[in-house]
């Protein structure tokens, strides 16, 4: 032990020794295979696709919709489908273009709020949301709750729908974190969650929303 030194301070300063010498001259380089470049996008109508492709691969249902007729009677399948009697949403100016609530309730569908009690909102059957970015190379999409949007609307309602615009998928989750990163808090969604039991055997939906739907909107 040097002279002057406790067995503490001595130990410290071999640390920040070693730490100087690691960091002037680094024994193991980074490998180029840990550097990766963003993805390039193809072009729209490929990116389209492929976003409905790794949407059905994960056990998800997505759609390409063109005008209010078509969103009409894909809603109107959706509800009798998967049986919903209850949906919630926010109140995101995208609904207003097609009429959402307006179709809900012609389909006998109650709304219950957002805002108001989660236990309810656990026993509601749909909850539509509206992404702020989508990844195709993924089937991922990023929900913004900094947007006036509560998660729980992805999270609680046993069916989750979720609205894009075709300007919103991006190439790179990249490129979604940079859009989101001052926002205090963001949910990403893949499908429905996905559980297996020591056979192997795969359960959807165990945590969260059983069911996932995305459409693709004009």
């Amino acid at each position: 032990m040097s002279k002057g030194k406790s067995a503490r301070e001595e130990i410290f300063a071999k640390m920040r020794f070693a730490l100087e010498s690691f960091s002037s001259s680094p024994i193991y380089p980074l490998p180029a295979s840990a550097k990766f470049e963003p993805r390039v996008a193809a072009g729209l109508d490929e990116e389209i696709e492929k976003m409905l492709r790794e949407v059905t691969r994960l056990s998800g249902h997505a759609l390409k919709i063109q005008g209010r007729d078509e969103f009409a009677d894909a809603l109107g399948n959706l509800v009798k489908t998967e049986e919903v009697r209850t949906a919630a949403l926010s109140d995101h100016p995208r609904y207003g273009d097609y009429g959402i609530v307006d179709m809900l309730k012609s389909f006998g569908v109650a709304l219950l709020s957002p805002d108001g009690d989660k236990r309810r909102l656990e026993d509601c059957d749909l909850g539509i949301t509206v992404g702020d970015a989508a990844l195709p190379e993924t089937g991922s999409v990023l929900l913004r709750t900094t947007q006036g949007q509560p998660d729980v609307l992805s999270l609680l309602p046993r069916v989750h729908l979720v609205l894009i615009a075709k300007e919103t998928l991006l190439a790179d989750i990249h490129y979604a974190f940079t859009m989101a990163k001052a926002d205090r808090h963001f949910v990403l969604v893949s499908g429905s969650s996905r559980t297996a039991d020591i056979e192997k055997v795969l359960t959807l939906g165990v945590h969260g929303p059983k069911s996932f739907h995305l459409w693709i909107c004009d």
